[in-house]
């Protein structure tokens, strides 16, 4: 007796799950290092620095997205500290080195961000949303320029995809927008940046 209503209490529950619909999540990893460094300097000795950042070149599918990708840069090192001051400069018509470097110098910036989004992808309910970074920091003040952090990071994210249960589906999800992933990388390479311990300047 007591297993026959069990049973109908199953039924009944399972009859009303059935049809259900709950949205999936896109649910993305920890951010870490950037996937490519190339240079750190053996030590951070420039906390106190004034750094100005330039707008990143990109590819011509993502027009605009470079000065984007450079914003994001500047308000993550902004939130986190990284540097004394960080000032974006984005309306720079001759972006050689030579001329962002004299720039600086006249402005006394002690160090220069200089990037490059290297491709740029965004996605949707069935594609991958992508986008690869390039920066260099590069020291200006006093002496011959110097390359100090010169890394990529990129970011790749998947839909979520539709799946059917027995008594329920799970809607898909559009994959996370290119926007999402441009943030990801600034705080990859704000990890670089703070993964070496402050000291103080040498000079």
């Amino acid at each position: 007796m007591y297993a026959q209503i069990r049973m109908s209490v199953y039924i009944i529950m399972a009859l009303s799950l059935a049809g259900c619909a709950y949205q999936r999540d896109v649910t993305l990893p920890p951010v870490d290092l950037p996937e490519g460094i190339f240079s750190i300097p053996q030590s951070n000795v420039y906390g106190a620095a004034r750094v100005a950042v330039f707008s990143f070149s990109a590819p011509s599918n993502a027009r605009g997205k470079g000065e984007l990708a450079a914003l994001f840069l500047c308000q993550e090192l902004e939130q986190r500290g990284v540097f004394r001051e960080i000032v974006p400069l984005p309306d720079i018509n001759d972006m050689s080195m030579r001329n962002l470097i004299n720039d600086a110098r006249i402005k006394r910036y002690d160090l220069i961000i200089v990037g490059e989004l290297l491709y740029y992808f965004e996605g949707s309910l069935l594609e991958p949303s992508s986008v690869k970074e390039e920066i260099r920091v590069i020291k200006v003040r006093g002496g011959k320029p110097r390359t100090l952090w010169y890394a990529n990071a990129t970011e790749t994210a998947q839909p979520a995809l539709s799946t059917d249960y027995i008594v329920a589906q799970g809607k898909g999800a559009p994959a996370p927008s290119a926007a999402v992933l441009m943030r990801r990388n600034a705080e990859k390479f704000c990890n670089m940046i703070l993964d070496l311990p402050p000291q103080s300047e040498q000079q």
